[in-house]
């Protein structure tokens, strides 16, 4: 069973960006997070990767917001 914060957190990768997998592992290269499928088809994060995943979202948003000051 998932939790509600893997859940958030899938949503929230899935709003950023579209998983990129290699079509073999389920894997998105962008954030490294697991996806549903080797397809790619939405990200479903581990209760193991949350922590991570949350940090690499952040990161993100901190890049988004230095580069739109700067322009």
């Amino acid at each position: 069973m998932t939790s509600p914060e893997a859940i958030q957190l899938a949503s929230q990768l899935d709003e950023h960006h579209l998983p990129e997998t290699n079509g073999r592992m389920a894997v998105c290269r962008r954030c490294g997070m697991r996806t549903d499928s080797p397809l790619g088809t939405g990200h479903a994060p581990g209760e193991d990767q949350l922590a991570r995943g949350g940090a690499w979202l952040e990161g993100e948003r901190r890049a988004d917001r230095i580069a739109h000051l700067r322009n």
